[in-house]
């Protein structure tokens, strides 16, 4: 997701939307008004509409200039530079109404009628500048809940922009995290073992190799992380011989669900680091994958020294872990953690349960 940062609200400008319901209000106003003048003055209805539907009209039609200079041009003026030039700008709208229509009935109204407005003109000039405000305010009030709705638009793209880039950030984090766990491994297997530390050189190119390319995604089947899992933990058996054993239970018809890659490293590199690598006698890694509850479940448990007798870890680990599970799922998924009986420690991934569709 790209967004500028020199974003700018949008610009004020004529919709079919805006100028639709103009045309409401006047034409309303137009058909009401010429009524109550037919009714109290006794004059033909058909008459009197025609006369204000021409003066409306030009008063609508008027208030776009205003409209264009201190809506579009000043819009970004101080309020009370803009207070100042409103009210001018009210001034002049309502003088100039009067004016048209004085003129308008100069040639098709009787002279007593232009005298009947004469003597009331203040009257129509104060109506002039009532209906400019009344249009200013709606036109205003109309560019503000837009304005509004951009922000929030806005708002809304930036968070879901910096979710993106903190879970990036926490993905790679894992890359290099895993790369020195696995040299390690390596490198208390070449004195020893040299041919098989060859070998976990050429099994950690093919590692490498998924979580560079699963790093670029948001999600993975759970196949490739079970198999990943498995060769991570196979190179890690190498320097533990005996000591270290690794047991699987996963559910075959769940291998298609998409998982968040380099899901389930961190859960077993905690079980080897803090369960079986500080205990003498070594001890039992299992991995477990579970449908239940509408969630499926992704358990690493071992029979390792349990909490309270490792040595406290320097790395990533289990915070990154839920970290990136928030920023995925939110509330819907979960990592919880606690010692298992007689000793040992069991970490629990739930995840909602979306099935990959077929069609």
């Amino acid at each position: 997701m790209y967004l500028p940062e020199t974003a700018q609200p949008p610009a004020p400008r004529l919709t079919r939307r805006g100028v639709g319901l103009a045309a409401l209000i006047w034409v309303s106003y137009t058909v009401l008004y010429s009524s109550l003048i037919a009714r109290e003055d006794g004059q033909p209805f058909v008459y009197v509409l025609l006369g204000q539907a021409i003066w409306n009209m030009v008063r609508a039609l008027g208030f776009l200039p205003f409209w264009w200079l201190l809506v579009v041009r000043l819009g970004g003026v101080s309020w009370p530079g803009l207070a100042v030039a409103h009210t001018i700008s009210a001034i002049a709208y309502g003088w100039l109404g009067l004016r048209t229509l004085l003129f308008q009935v100069t040639y098709t109204s009787p002279e007593s009628v232009r005298n009947a407005l004469e003597g009331v003109s203040q009257w129509i000039f104060f109506e002039g500048i009532t209906i400019y405000t009344i249009q200013m305010a709606i036109v205003l009030g109309l560019l503000s809940r837009r304005r509004l709705h951009w922000r929030e638009q806005q708002a809304t793209q930036l968070m879901a922009l910096a979710r993106e880039r903190e879970l990036a950030a926490l993905k790679a984090q894992v890359n290099p995290h895993f790369l020195f766990n696995a040299l390690n491994a390596i490198s208390a297997t070449i004195s020893q073992q040299p041919g098989r530390a060859r070998d976990m050189i050429a099994e950690l190119a093919e590692l490498m190799r998924y979580s560079l390319s699963s790093s670029k995604r948001h999600l993975v089947p759970l196949g490739d992380e079970v198999d990943f899992t498995r060769a991570y933990l196979a190179m890690e058996a190498s320097r533990f011989s005996d000591r270290l054993r690794v047991d699987y239970d996963v559910d075959p018809a769940l291998l298609d669900l998409q998982v968040p890659p380099m899901i389930l490293q961190p859960l077993v590199e905690n079980a080897v680091k803090h369960g079986i690598a500080p205990s003498e006698d070594g001890g039992a890694i299992t991995v477990r994958v579970a449908r239940a509850n509408g969630h499926v479940h992704l358990r690493v448990e071992d029979t390792g020294v349990g909490p309270g007798h490792s040595a406290p870890g320097t790395g990533i680990g289990l915070d990154n872990t839920q970290a990136r599970l928030a920023r995925l799922y939110g509330p819907a998924a979960s990592l919880t953690a606690a010692p298992t009986e007689p000793r040992g420690y069991r970490v629990d991934i739930a995840i909602p349960y979306a099935p990959t569709s077929t069609s």
